[in-house]
């Protein structure tokens, strides 16, 4: 009886290795076109035109005179004012692309979840990052207006630029226990 129970926790125990190592291969099968547009330098300049002019009139919310202005530094207009210490830049890295583009690797890579499924995540999870990205950037403009553009690069490399990759973490694991409690039946 021992034997035979030690049998079936060595094929669940198989099972669950072989799902995380096809999740794994697929994951990073997926990281390859990441890379590649990382080393050809890609960039899509409307995606940045697009953050900079809906990011300027929420930065005018919070009382802060604005403009566009070409910057030599900058292939897209750069948002300036009078408070500004000097001109801000939408890189093509501070879109957000990488974290969407990790959140539908992520979510393609489950191996256990049907593809309807999957799609319909990513619909609501890719503009959900892309939500978060808007926020980590006109937050980390106007804490730098309010408490000193010496914060800048604080907040933009150490504190969101992590939290960007918790966010994407978080949501995907948040639509895998969901996943897996609908799979049970709890949901």
């Amino acid at each position: 009886m021992a034997r035979k129970k030690q049998k079936k926790k060595n094929l669940i125990l198989r099972k669950k290795l072989k799902t995380i190592v096809l999740f794994l291969l697929i994951f990073n099968l997926l990281s390859i076109p990441l890379y590649l547009l990382m080393h050809f330098n890609f960039s899509y300049s409307p995606l940045q035109k697009f953050l900079t002019y809906v990011s300027r009139p929420f930065i005018e919310f919070f009382g802060y005179d604005t403009t566009l202005i070409d910057y030599h530094a900058c292939n897209v207009p750069a948002i300036f004012g009078s408070s500004f210490k000097q001109p801000v830049c939408i890189s093509w890295d501070s879109t957000g692309w990488k974290s969407m583009y990790a959140l539908a690797a992520l979510a393609i890579a489950t191996p256990f979840v049907a593809w309807r499924k999957k799609l319909k995540f990513l619909a609501i999870g890719i503009p959900l990052i892309f939500l978060i990205n808007y926020l980590r950037i006109v937050t980390t403009i106007l804490i730098a207006l309010k408490f000193g553009w010496q914060y800048f690069e604080v907040v933009h490399t150490l504190i969101w630029r992590e939290g960007l990759i918790l966010a994407v973490v978080a949501v995907w694991y948040v639509w895998l226990r969901n996943t897996e409690k609908a799979k049970k039946g709890k949901i």
